[in-house]
């Protein structure tokens, strides 16, 4: 496979995310046949036979990757919080491991699931903004960061990189200073180092690249879903994790069905099992049921009004 002719595609993950990687790298292969994919991850913890397994997984797609380590420590002092690992921070590092060949670089998180053509990433005209990305409509604005109107703020889990001007314009190392030096300023760990060093020097793309959870319609019904997933590219699993077992996502069934058909020998349903959850679990369930058959809640309106 000519390196040319290859998309490349960044990706962090460490052993905790054997499963989501697999699953993300599987849509991508179902997704995009054919096309020969350059993958560029950063991974920590990985062990050998696991790396061989997914070097396997990835070859019999006609693709590659390529497999970088960072020094943890370099990050280890950088605000986290009780949701967060150092991983958050590896995709900084991708302007300092890539060869200087590669021109654009997409970042997507292991948190999210491919379903469309990623080619169409190859027809923006970034001009000399170093990356394209996707209004967070969740956060909207981050006045720490002096982000006060709403549609400034990007989030940072598909970044679409021009990695010459990436360079040139020094992006990573501004926004790791930009940790070092305001703390204080820093919610969203990298995503607002990137927000704040990258304000009004990104360019805008529709959220079809990167369709949050708070992008889907609350009572989008199960009928509807390959209509709405049409002309989608990249499903990102904000909020609401597929292997969460309360999680509210509808089309989590995507993740699993990847995963099932992934080399993965884990598949776990869950990852959090309780059975003090259940009560909540079928609250969601009896949710979505009423959501996807609107008469039903009709009828049980209708039938509670008798029993009054």
């Amino acid at each position: 496979m000519s390196a040319s002719c290859a998309f490349h595609l960044g990706i962090t993950f460490d052993q905790n995310y054997l499963d989501q990687f697999y699953a993300l790298t599987t849509s991508i292969f179902v997704s995009n046949p054919n096309k020969p994919i350059a993958i560029h991850a950063i991974a920590t913890g990985i062990q050998p036979a696991d790396k061989a397994k997914i070097e396997e997984h990835v070859q019999a797609h006609n693709s590659t990757i390529s497999f970088y380590q960072i020094d943890e420590s370099l990050i280890s002092q950088f605000v986290l919080g009780s949701k967060w690992t150092v991983a958050v921070y590896y995709r900084l590092f991708f302007a300092f491991l890539v060869p200087e060949s590669v021109e654009y670089l997409l970042y997507i998180d292991s948190d999210t699931l491919v379903v469309g053509d990623l080619s169409l990433f190859t027809q923006i005209d970034l001009g000399t903004c170093p990356v394209a990305a996707v209004y967070d409509n969740w956060v909207k604005t981050q006045p720490l960061l002096g982000i006060t109107e709403e549609g400034q703020y990007f989030n940072s889990g598909v970044l679409y990189m021009h990695m010459k001007e990436w360079r040139r314009q020094r992006i990573s190392e501004q926004a790791l200073q930009y940790l070092q030096q305001y703390p204080e300023r820093i919610k969203y760990v990298d995503q607002c180092a990137l927000n704040a060093v990258l304000r009004n020097n990104w360019k805008k793309i529709d959220s079809r690249f990167n369709t949050l959870h708070s992008y889907v319609p609350e009572m989008l019904p199960r009928q509807e879903f390959e209509t709405y997933l049409a002309d989608k590219v990249i499903l990102h699993f904000t909020l609401h994790r597929p292997w969460a077992m309360l999680c509210q996502n509808r089309f989590r069934y995507l993740y699993h069905r990847y995963l099932q058909q992934s080399p993965s020998n884990r598949k776990e349903l869950y990852t959090d099992f309780a059975l003090n959850k259940v009560p909540s679990l079928l609250r969601i369930r009896l949710r979505e049921l009423y959501i996807d058959n609107p008469a039903l809640g009709r009828q049980w309106r209708r039938l509670k009004a008798k029993l009054r």
